[in-house]
């Protein structure tokens, strides 16, 4: 019996098909595995009853992947499609099975981790050597989590037994196949009513978190699980590559940003190999640039939205065949002062000038708090003046405000351009002042800030059925790190189904690293 078996597969790394050649050969059935751009083929050339017993085989003992989709038979196969050369590039990802890892800990019961997990109770840090680089782990603790934060260090969590989860954290079904797939990425995870009620896990109701991913990981959260310890926090000292940050949309796995099991990549599209992440979008002109190279888009009309909290070089694009891209409309980068910002806003017109002074006396108490000035740009710095104005932190407390939001339809925010040297920006004095007239009112930050969300996906959607009036496309491009707040992306990419062909980046981040 011959059978042919098609797996959706959004990356041209190998590593998933040696895991299969190696299934295969471990239950000795006449199979192969051949990679293709965009998925791997299995045929199967045994007996029927030897080829169901070696799918059920699979399914016990086949790892999920973040690039793993749908997976069926297929009646038959155009063998004249030319399958990925194999260019012999080493990725960083341990493929461990299941039957892996329970090797791992029983071949390894002499490591002593006695000394860490005893700084560790006594609520000291540990230094962990792992196979990506040196960590600094310790039991959940504000006043250790804040002083490693003071320092501009991500704060995450390290999972040490996953049976425990569900106490912390509000997980489905998609959360739990991210964490356990093969690349163990960094999966965001909300908190439990009434969890980190101190915030000792987090400043939010949110976290990154993630699973053992090396020998030296697997090893300590077994000795740790032994002790009652289900969870710790970790910040990274070094590392020889981050780890991929995802989440997901509809039936997509989307890569936020982070490059280990992802790079070194060989491009085939583009025949080229890109050791890192600022190599692939430097090499290709940027996020746009490279979006539209790796989905074959650069020689056809359509409009590309990449919007970015860090970026400096956020717009919306028209693509152009034989001109290139053309921005339309760019997200301005302010001068990152609360002074300045509300000098700026208080010019519209004398009733915006009366707004700022009865804001500033009704909210006296956000506008003596330390301003924090960062060399920051675009979208965080926007966000960051309208946090500081409504007593939040910064962008990313900004963003938790808004998934902690249960409305299902927000206020109207303004979203309006205003020409200067002859082109056109995103106003942000009438987005702040929007918000600040908002507040006047006692709305909550929550609702403000979901509403925001909703506005500007109103604010994309117009603007790109404008474009479309005047040029032909029908591709509509979502990049940059901003499309990961699920609200956002949600609501833009309802809209935009309906007319265009959506394109969302899926074999690379949607942003570079900041």
């Amino acid at each position: 019996m011959k059978l042919f078996y098609k797996i959706e597969f959004n990356s041209t790394n190998l590593y998933y098909k040696h895991i299969l050649e190696n299934l295969i050969e471990e239950y000795d059935i006449n199979a192969n595995v051949k990679q293709y751009i965009g998925f791997i083929l299995i045929t199967c050339n045994d007996s029927e009853e030897k080829i169901e017993g070696f799918f059920k085989y699979l399914g016990e003992t086949l790892p999920l992947s973040v690039f793993l989709k749908n997976s069926y038979v297929v009646n038959d196969f155009d063998e004249s499609i030319e399958e990925i050369e194999d260019k012999n590039i080493l990725q960083n990802v341990l493929t461990f099975t299941n039957k892996d890892i329970k090797n791992i800990i029983n071949e390894n019961t002499n490591i002593d981790f006695s000394n860490d997990i005893k700084r560790i109770k006594e609520g000291k840090i540990s230094k962990i050597e792992t196979h990506n680089g040196l960590k600094n782990i310790f039991l959940p603790s504000k006043a250790l989590r804040e002083e490693f934060e003071s320092k501009n260090c991500e704060v995450k969590l390290f999972i040490c037994n996953i049976n425990k989860l569900s106490e912390l954290f509000s997980l489905n079904q998609k959360d739990l196949q991210l964490l356990c797939s093969i690349e163990r990425p960094l999966v965001k995870l909300k908190f439990n009513i009434l969890e980190n009620k101190e915030k000792e896990y987090s400043k939010s109701n949110f976290i990154y978190a993630k699973l053992p991913d090396d020998k030296e990981t697997i090893l300590f959260a077994n000795a740790l699980q032994k002790e009652g310890i289900d969870y710790l926090l970790y910040v990274k000292e070094e590392s020889l590559q981050d780890g991929l940050k995802v989440t997901y949309f509809n039936s997509d796995n989307i890569i936020i940003n982070g490059e280990k099991s992802l790079f070194p990549k060989y491009d085939y599209n583009l025949n080229k190999k890109y050791n890192n992440s600022k190599e692939f979008f430097g090499d290709n002109g940027g996020v746009i640039k490279a979006t539209l190279a790796t989905n074959n888009k650069r020689i056809k009309p359509s409009v590309s939205i990449y919007f970015s909290y860090n970026s400096d070089n956020s717009s919306i694009s028209l693509n152009i065949p034989g001109k290139g891209l053309r921005d339309i409309i760019l997200i301005p980068n302010i001068i990152y002062d609360i002074n300045n910002a509300m000098e700026e806003i208080s010019l519209i017109d004398e009733n915006t000038a009366r707004l700022i002074i009865n804001y500033k006396n009704k909210f006296s108490q956000n506008f003596n708090k330390e301003f924090k000035n960062k060399d920051i740009n675009g979208f965080e710095s926007i966000l960051n003046i309208a946090s500081y104005v409504l007593g939040l932190e910064d962008y990313l407390d900004f963003e938790n405000a808004a998934f902690n939001c249960n409305v299902k339809s927000g206020l109207q925010i303004d979203m309006k351009l205003i020409k200067i040297d002859n082109i056109n920006y995103l106003d942000y004095r009438r987005i702040i002042q929007s918000i600040m007239s908002y507040k006047m009112a006692d709305v909550s930050n929550e609702i403000l800030a979901y509403s925001f969300y909703e506005s500007l996906s109103e604010f994309i959607t117009n603007q790109v059925d404008t474009l479309k009036k005047e040029l032909n496309f029908n591709d509509v491009i979502l990049c940059g790190n901003m499309f990961s707040n699920s609200l956002l992306l949600e609501k833009t990419y309802k809209i935009f189904t309906k007319t265009f062909n959506t394109i969302i980046p899926k074999e690379y981040p949607l942003d570079m690293e900041f």
